[in-house]
This record gives C-alpha cells, structure tokens and sequence, in this order.
C-alpha cells in the first residue's frame, strides 16, 4: 500500500450520537504504526490532507471498494 490511497470510513461520537464519514488516506506510512486507528491520528500525511478530530474518534476501518455506495 505504499503509494496508493487507500478510503477509511471514521466513527466519531458527540452529542449522544455517531457519525459516520469515508476519507481517502496515502497508503504510505500505515505500516509504520500497529493500529489504523493510531495511523489515522498521529500520521502528518494524514493530517496535512484531512482533519480529524481525535476526540471524538472512536473507531476506523478499511473499507473496500464493493462497499462504497453510488
């Protein structure tokens, strides 16, 4: 995955609720880190391209392209 982008969907909590969203990340650098969650976070790639609020973050996974609508 070093060069591709991969799409995460990020769970986020607030306000009694959840909130659900789909990012494209570089793929460079996730192997650097033993979570997709802490990758997400602390990865400068990552926040230099998208904000994350990681306060309120509660989970991230992979998804595949089969499971992104439109």
């Amino acid at each position: 995955m070093s060069g591709d982008r991969i799409r995460v969907r990020v769970l986020y909590a607030g306000r009694g609720g959840y909130h659900s969203e789909v990012i494209s990340v570089p793929g460079s650098g996730m192997e650097e880190h033993e979570r997709l969650i802490d990758f997400i976070r602390e990865d400068p790639a990552v926040a230099a391209q998208c904000y994350i609020d990681a306060a309120r973050l509660c989970s991230a996974q992979v998804v595949e392209e089969e499971e992104i609508p439109g």
